[in-house]
């Protein structure tokens, strides 16, 4: 492998995200994009590694800072994708995970974002939270975690390849793991 081709993995931001389930919805989090690059969007909770961190341990102090619920456990690998943020030039490795947080009764959650970017946090039927990850507009992260949502909840995790030298609708592929 050149240089030029791996460079998209050694020099990513690694980024974790948690897919939370309750019945037929999904916990998602309406944020301000960093920066105000961008119109507010819907994702998964979750965020940049601290240095040093772990994955599990990202994931858990994300998913309690941006929707104020108590994580019991991580566990494995839901899907991942590795593109480009919008307006960034360095490529991205998200990798979300399941987790399984304290129950909850109602539908909406108090954030504690020391970044001030989350708006509100709260569980929305899949077929909902399709369109309002997609709302925003299709980038390769809306559209990883939108094509996540769309397959069976017991479907093995995939990881989704975007070239990182063009601009494109889909995917150059998508790798599953087992």
């Amino acid at each position: 492998m050149n240089n030029e081709s791996s460079d998209g993995w050694t020099r990513a931001a690694m980024v974790v995200g948690g897919v939370i389930r309750r019945d037929d919805t999904i916990l998602l989090v309406h944020e301000h994009t960093l920066g105000g690059e961008g119109p507010d969007q819907w994702v998964l909770p979750g965020g940049r590694l601290e240095r040093g961190e772990l994955l599990d341990a990202a994931v858990k102090r994300e998913v309690e800072e941006e929707t104020g619920l108590t994580v019991i456990s991580v566990g494995s690998l839901a899907f991942g994708s590795q593109h480009y943020a919008p307006g960034r030039d360095q490529p991205l490795l998200f990798l979300a995970f399941n987790v399984v947080v304290d129950p909850v009764s109602g539908d909406r959650f108090e954030p504690n974002d020391p970044d001030d970017l989350i708006i509100e946090a709260r569980f929305v039927p899949i077929r909902d939270a399709i369109d309002l990850v997609l709302q925003a507009g299709v980038t390769p992260g809306s559209q990883s975690t939108s094509d996540f949502l769309r397959q069976d909840g017991n479907a093995d995790p995939s990881i989704w390849l975007w070239d990182l030298n063009q601009s494109t609708d889909r995917p150059l592929s998508q790798v599953p793991i087992r």
